[in-house]
């Protein structure tokens, strides 16, 4: 055997190979290209091994981010992240995403599930849907570290906008489900429609909901677009209530009087 030709361990090591890595400078983050994920300094040799199978010393990957200094450490970004909710701007290299924000604290997130548990744990008795707010978010890193941020100032940045139409359907879809309950627990139990409430039996909802599956009674809760006949019912409604209030506005005050104090 020509020992002259075999490798060693060191060489491999030391083997000139692109690394998928590059530091944003901002927040002294190695973040990985290909995964678009911060890595904590301490991770970054398991990383690199286990993820992507390539093998090299960490003075080879400072060489290669070209800084002297080590980047943020695990330690390092799990007290940076117990305290931060909010940041300037987006570590560079990590996706941008449209989500939800609570009203009530910076707790962010862009699935309906996390914000209703993270409701029912901080704000009990609050209803989610009429406490969060649209926002851009950004999960820097993983694992343990795994947290979502908002992010102010995303000029220059893609931004996801999957995450914006699920937040408008989810939304919507709570919106279907608050109706539909309501709608369905003032009929329960209820045969005879003198036993429930005074506005529903003058407009006899006991028959129109008479029967109906939960996706049924969703279905004629939903909101409108503007290619339903119902949108055009609507909007003729409101412009002729509108077109009544400016008229009475000016008109006889025993007139108005009369109509307030009909029953």
């Amino acid at each position: 055997m020509d020992l002259d030709n075999v490798e060693s361990p060191q060489d491999l090591l030391d083997a000139p190979i692109m690394l998928p890595l590059e530091v944003d400078l901002r927040y002294n983050v190695a973040v990985c290209t290909q995964c678009c994920t911060g890595l904590a300094f301490d991770h970054i040799q398991w990383h690199l091994r286990c993820v992507h199978g390539i093998k090299k010393q960490l003075d080879t990957v400072m060489e290669h981010l070209n800084i002297e200094a080590h980047t943020l450490s695990s330690i390092e970004i799990k007290t940076w992240m117990s305290g931060i909710w909010i940041l300037d701007r987006a570590i560079q290299g990590v996706p941008v995403k449209k989500g939800i924000a609570c009203t009530e604290c910076h707790h962010s997130c862009v699935e309906k599930t996390s914000m209703k548990n993270h409701f029912t744990a901080k704000h009990q008795g609050m209803k989610w849907s009429e406490n969060i707010e649209r926002c851009n978010v950004q999960m820097p890193f993983q694992g343990r570290l795994k947290k979502y941020i908002q992010i102010e100032h995303v000029e220059g940045q893609e931004v996801e906008m999957g995450a914006e139409n699920d937040w408008q359907k989810m939304l919507e879809l709570e919106f279907n489900e608050t109706m539909a309950e309501r709608t369905s627990s003032a009929t329960k139990g209820h045969s005879d429609i003198c036993l429930s409430s005074a506005f529903i039996a003058k407009m006899r909802w006991d028959i129109c909901v008479k029967d109906k599956d939960l996706p049924e009674l969703q279905n004629l809760a939903k909101t409108p677009v503007r290619s339903d006949r119902m949108f055009q019912i609507i909007l003729c409604g409101r412009k002729y209530i509108e077109k009544c209030c400016d008229t009475l506005n000016g008109g006889n005050m025993m007139v108005r009087r009369r109509l307030m104090s009909a029953g």
